[in-house]
């Protein structure tokens, strides 16, 4: 999946990542939200760009994950995308001078993957780094994944600590799931 991914021309991706932030836009989790988690995409990752710059066109609050000190699980921090450094894992996150954010404040939180399913199941890249962040979210906060429509599959592996999202945001539509742990497709 990664590899394909990557083969797709910056272009398409780019214009595919424009089309993503429409849909996600279009949503009432989105609309209502006051702060919003994104991520600084990696690779061929769908970007998130657009959708920060119409968060915060709109008034909303970005905030950023990077690494905690310990285990698993990440902190957020609201910096501006300029500010952002690379981490341990070669992401980009906020600097450690950006004081953490409380997870039980952000509204709507957006993920990347390697693949999705429609029951917001999802692949990442193996570390775990989201599931455990996934999993110390209030109910109520909506979860979406990012992808571009050749990442979707009809089931992604499941383990018992893998945690499912609200809905899959693709250029083509947007996957409700409805059986995640946040606010539901809404």
């Amino acid at each position: 999946m990664l590899a394909a991914r990557a083969l797709v021309p910056r272009e398409e991706r780019a214009a595919a990542s424009r089309a993503i932030a429409e849909r996600l836009e279009s949503l009432p989790a989105w609309m209502g939200a006051r702060t919003v988690a994104l991520y600084a995409a990696m690779g061929a990752e769908v970007d998130t760009a657009e959708l920060a710059r119409r968060a915060l066109s709109a008034g909303k609050r970005v905030v950023w994950p990077r690494l905690a000190t310990s285990g698993p699980a990440m902190e957020f921090a609201a910096c501006a995308s300029t500010d952002l450094v690379m981490g341990p894992t070669r992401a980009l996150e906020p600097p450690h001078s950006a004081p953490p954010f409380p997870i039980d404040t952000i509204d709507l939180v957006v993920v990347p993957g390697v693949a999705f399913d429609a029951r917001g199941g999802r692949l990442g890249r193996g570390r775990g780094h989201y599931d455990a962040t996934l999993a110390q979210f209030p109910r109520g906060t909506f979860r979406v994944g990012l992808a571009f429509e050749s990442q979707i599959i009809a089931a992604v592996p499941s383990e018992p600590h893998d945690e499912r999202l609200d809905a899959v945001a693709t250029e083509a539509r947007v996957l409700p799931a409805g059986d995640g742990h946040g606010a539901g497709p809404g």
